[in-house]
């Protein structure tokens, strides 16, 4: 008989598997009747094994897993809640949080079943588990990603009356693996549906990866679906759906921060736009427009301007090459040059701005204007390199560690919890919360949280006026925790990057109103320009 060979999982550390064309077939009927879709994978791609190492059957009590071919290899995608399966990460710190969240979603478990136990419902965390060289997340993003949410759930269930509302319901964390490179977004989407029903339902999607075409294409279901999604750190103008809310600001808000602060320096005049040409990334090439609408023609981007191939997959050419970005900015000489690209790239920009002594003239400190979440590239670096950086960033973690004048009223409570040491903390580094990564994850499941309890409470409200109390609290529904999370400017979201709210008018896209913007400096160069103010988002995205 003819056979075919199959790699398994990097983690499951068993070499090569030999599978028979009879075992395929049987593997695509045994998935189909698990309720999976196999989606088509590119030629060049492993074929998965029959179950994820560990296990013997794609699904049991408290989990859904499956092998997926991804750009990355097999991959484990689906979701686990009571089942310690870290998707066959070997990041041991990455697999560390997982267990943790595993270990306090089966406390909630056995507290409800306890004599007067709480009700408990379920928020999903769903984006990329693994990490591979140019996935859609690093491994840092992702460790920090989870720290986050589970400092939102620890919060949660800490059983007290918070700034989250009373303490019921109780939540678990649905850990949804989509793969490295986001292709089995589709495959996961459509399990967590299946999660809405039941005595504990899934009531909202957070985190939601990057800012790239799955990541829209999976907010539009979700919305198909009737389940509220919560974007952590997705900000690309485009990422709009129906029940797609984000919790970061949009790039057209990032642009806007920015031309205020310019505003206070008219001598500068002449700028250079620097900018990832790739197509399929929605973040990149939209803050490449909203550069050039707002900067354009004043500092003459039109003109100067050059393009590079970033790291992130897919390639159209050879990443990373700026020794003819630099020869163009030795040409143009100019007062700022503005990056519209992946926080990976930068410091390979920055190193190559360090050999701009090639200009054959007087060279001055330079600054970089870009919008991120967070950046972490070294100060040594870019003091090596003569170079500063303005960031206008949905976070500033070094400030607000400081109470700097602008701090988030819940940003203390949170790094407390975040960095002190077990058990009354959480153990994490501070340096942990450079990225923004961890602040932002925890500030979309605090959103579903926070909603889930006003509903909740709502629902008490009502049903104490009738006098028609259940025996068992009303848990919400996604429907009624998309409805809750509409709020005010005396009714806000207590975020630890800026109490926020959300507004259900026309034109908004779900984009938090209220959310602080402040404007960064990185590096000795940068420190020569004024400390920047903070822009905060009007109710329209565009200001109108």
């Amino acid at each position: 008989m003819e056979v075919m060979t199959v790699e398994d999982p990097p983690s499951a550390g068993n070499g090569r598997r030999v599978l028979s064309y009879v075992a395929v077939a049987l593997l695509v009927v045994a998935v189909a009747a698990g309720g999976y879709a196999i989606t088509h994978r590119d030629a060049g791609r492993p074929a998965a094994a029959a179950s994820c190492p560990g296990l013997t059957a794609p699904a049991g009590t408290g989990f859904k897993l499956v092998p997926a071919a991804t750009s990355a290899g097999v991959e484990c995608v689906g979701w686990i809640v009571e089942q310690d399966l870290p998707f066959g990460s070997r990041d041991a710190a990455v697999n560390g949080v997982v267990s943790r969240i595993v270990a306090e979603n089966l406390r909630v478990r056995e507290q409800a079943g306890r004599p007067g136990g709480k009700p408990y419902v379920r928020i999903a965390v769903f984006m990329p588990m693994t990490a591979a060289p140019g996935g859609a997340m690093s491994g840092a993003e992702i460790l920090h990603s989870l720290q986050g949410a589970y400092a939102a759930q620890r919060q949660a269930n800490a059983g007290r009356a918070s700034e989250l509302g009373d303490p019921t319901p109780l939540f678990q964390l649905v850990l949804a693996n989509e793969g490295t490179d986001q292709s089995a977004w589709s495959t996961v989407v459509e399990e967590l549906g299946r999660l809405k029903e039941g005595p504990h339902p899934l009531v909202a999607v957070t985190g939601m990866s990057i800012s790239v075409p799955q990541t829209r294409l999976a907010g539009l279901r979700l919305s198909e679906l009737r389940i509220p999604s919560i974007g952590a750190v997705i900000t690309a103008d485009d990422m709009v759906a129906p029940w797609l809310f984000k919790i970061s600001p949009p790039n057209q808000q990032y642009t806007a921060a920015l031309s205020a602060y310019l505003s206070r320096r008219p001598e500068v005049r002449t700028g250079f736009l620097v900018w990832d040409r790739n197509p399929e990334d929605s973040y990149v090439q939209q803050l490449k427009q909203g550069f050039v609408a707002a900067f354009g023609t004043g500092y003459q981007l039109n003109d100067h301007n050059h393009a590079f191939n970033g790291s992130k997959p897919p390639s159209f050419g050879t990443p990373q090459l700026f020794s003819d970005i630099v020869r163009s900015l030795c040409a143009v000489d100019p007062d700022i040059v503005f990056y519209s690209g992946r926080n990976r790239d930068l410091p390979t920009f920055v190193d190559a701005l360090g050999t701009r002594g090639q200009c054959q003239k007087k060279v001055r400190p330079l600054v970089i204007a870009t919008g991120a979440t967070g950046l972490t590239i070294a100060g040594d670096q870019l003091a090596d390199a003569r170079v500063g950086v303005l960031d206008a960033s949905s976070t500033d973690p070094l400030a607000w560690a400081a109470n700097a004048p602008g701090t988030p009223a819940h940003y203390a409570a949170f790094a407390r919890l975040f960095t002190a040491a077990e058990p009354d903390g959480l153990g994490f580094s501070a340096d942990d919360l450079r990225s923004g990564y961890a602040i932002m994850h925890r500030d979309a499941v605090v959103a579903a949280v926070w909603a889930a309890r006003r509903d909740a409470a709502a629902k008490a409200q009502r049903n104490a006026a009738r006098g028609s109390a259940p025996a068992v609290p009303e848990t919400p529904t996604p429907e009624d925790v998309r409805n809750a999370l509409f709020g005010s400017s005396t009714d806000r979201i207590p975020a630890a990057s800026g109490a926020l709210y959300f507004q259900e008018q026309p034109g908004n896209d779900l984009w938090p109103v209220g959310k602080p913007v402040p404007v960064i400096r990185i590096g000795p160069a940068a420190q020569e320009w004024p400390a920047g103010s903070s822009w905060t988002t009007p109710l329209i995205p565009n200001g109108t």
